[in-house]
């Protein structure tokens, strides 16, 4: 399995990076035993949607900020984003089963709208 990027969110570079195209972003803390027990389906995301779907992370003990913009309030959550606009959210230890088809139902949706 090939390594993949994670990429670390902060407020000055959330807009920049996760505003176009498909992101994947998982809101947690290092303390979460859920979130730590997470990080194995987002590696695998990561790995699986590589130059599809950008897969990203923030620190809710830094991100205060992000986490108030998106009602943040259990750790750990997963966003799907869809050219900056919240298409899913996964509160909670999730699948990679269930955050691949929200992917994949945004993916159908945005090629059946444009026509492609």
């Amino acid at each position: 399995m090939s390594i993949a990027a994670i990429e670390t969110l902060t407020e000055s570079t959330f807009d920049a990076l996760a505003s176009s195209g498909h992101v994947v972003v998982e809101f947690g803390a290092t303390w979460c035993m859920p979130c730590r027990m997470l990080e194995p389906v987002i590696r695998q995301l990561a790995v699986s949607y590589t130059g599809r779907v950008r897969v990203m992370t923030v620190d809710t003990d830094q991100e205060t900020t992000l986490v108030t913009r998106f009602s943040v309030t259990t750790v750990p959550t997963v966003l799907v984003l869809q050219d900056g606009e919240c298409v899913g959210r996964f509160v909670g230890l999730t699948t990679y089963e269930r955050l691949a088809l929200a992917i994949e139902r945004t993916s159908t949706t945005n090629e059946n709208a444009t026509g492609t």
